[in-house]
């Protein structure tokens, strides 16, 4: 049996414990809110399930357009799927016709009566209406419950203000409600106006619509899955869909990539020296690691590695930024840093970070709470310009309406961020 020399074999123990002994960073996420809080979970599940639906249909002339389209078929077969989906539901339905100052009550089954033109044009014994949507959220239930709510609605709001709206439906969410949006783009002939009146597209084209419910999370779900697939069947292929509440993974999106800007003027997933101090790679794993040379502009990080596609945008004001102290003295204030742009591709996200060459090295913590990181199809959908091209087929004011229901449900409901992105750079 051959035997090492002692020598060797000193060597080798003292590189292990050397090894084992690497100096740890703190904490990217928490780990005290890595779990949802239990009791906000459980008095979500005890919300009754409710045994009808109300369903709001949006009678403002922005609407008009589904109903005087050439082929006005889709929009026909999107009135029958909610009428059937809320039969196969096992849900009694009642209908309004929301705009006014409050909502215009058509009974059960009356879905339908919106494929009348004069629904929207306001005439034949229809008032003409503005864009209160909130009043379907005024309307009582029957059997006290909270209950299941359906709004069709375009979702442009006067003034693109979603205030009233939103105090409309936090009443329900403060009940354990949950919120879901199917998303559809429908034929639409005719006029398209901006949040502010102006007209910004006349003629054909293909609009987005959208099913806004809320209620108990497994009837959202529910309702608005068997309307997706029903229109799926019938032919309707441009849709998105999104649940805002519900259960939710406790485990927040975490680095998994990170470089400098330009990658030429950096080197990552090295040590790096801070406060006279080697960290390693090895052993703190929630964190990039990112050596910055000169001429390098910041860096950039990305919860997926290699990162393809994806929708970008500058500054959100989604994205807490913060420095991690690694002394209990030092601060967590990130000047010298901030947020050049964000960057969704289906559930990851990738942050591009500008940081001066007079920032001093160290940690940063880029967190997305829960409710705050958008899907994909918000920022593409979401009309920023109406002067781009493509703004006619998208909708002012639809990512602030989405985050903002986002970020109240999650008030609700205690958990760790949506993403936590942790990085350790150095200055060369």
């Amino acid at each position: 049996m051959r035997v090492t020399p002692y020598p060797v074999t000193l060597a080798l123990l003292s590189l292990a414990m050397l090894l084992g002994c690497t100096p740890e960073l703190p904490d990217c996420v928490n780990r005290g809110i890595a779990e949802p809080g239990k009791n906000v979970e459980a008095s979500k599940g005890n919300l009754r399930t409710s045994s009808e639906v109300l369903i709001g249909i949006d009678g403002s002339g922005s609407m008009l357009g589904h109903s005087t389209a050439a082929d006005a078929t889709s929009w026909r077969n999107l009135l029958q799927a909610v009428n059937l989906s809320a039969r196969t539901q096992g849900l009694s339905p009642r209908v309004f016709r929301i705009g006014a100052g409050s909502a215009q009550d058509l009974g059960a089954d009356r879905v339908t009566q919106a494929t009348d033109p004069c629904f929207f044009k306001g005439c034949g014994g229809y008032p003409a209406v503005a864009s209160s949507l909130q009043t379907l959220w005024d309307v009582q239930p029957a059997e006290g419950a909270t209950p299941l709510r359906l709004l069709v609605s375009d979702l442009e709001v006067n003034q693109s203000d979603i205030s009233s709206l939103i105090g409309a439906i936090r009443k329900d969410l403060a009940k354990g409600a949950s919120a879901g949006v199917l998303a559809l783009k429908l034929p639409f002939e005719g006029q398209v106006f901006d949040a502010q009146g102006v007209n910004i597209h006349t003629g054909k084209l293909n609009r987005p619509l959208y099913l806004l419910a809320t209620g108990k999370p497994e009837q959202v779900r529910s309702l608005l899955s068997e309307i997706q697939k029903t229109m799926a069947q019938k032919g309707t292929t441009t849709k998105e869909i999104s649940f805002l509440g519900g259960k939710s993974g406790p485990q927040p999106l975490m680095v998994k990539s990170a470089a400098a800007t330009p990658t030429s003027k950096g080197a990552s997933g090295i040590p790096v020296r801070l406060e006279n101090i080697t960290y390693s790679p090895s052993n703190n794993t929630d964190y990039g690691f990112v050596r910055l040379n000169p001429g390098a502009t910041g860096l950039v990080m990305a919860t997926i590695t290699p990162w393809t596609g994806g929708t970008s945008r500058p500054d959100l004001g989604l994205v807490r930024l913060e420095r991690i102290p690694l002394t209990p003295s030092g601060s967590t204030d990130p000047g010298g840093i901030r947020l050049r742009s964000m960057s969704v591709a289906g559930t990851n996200v990738r942050l591009e970070l500008e940081i001066t060459s007079s920032a001093p090295s160290g940690l940063l913590r880029a967190t997305i709470p829960r409710g705050s990181l958008p899907d994909q199809w918000w920022l593409e959908w979401d009309r920023t310009d109406p002067k781009r091209s493509g703004a006619k087929e998208q909708t002012e004011g639809l990512l602030l309406l989405m985050t903002t229901l986002g970020q109240q449900i999650a008030a609700d409901t205690p958990s760790a961020p949506a993403a936590a992105l942790c990085v350790a750079y150095q200055h060369s």
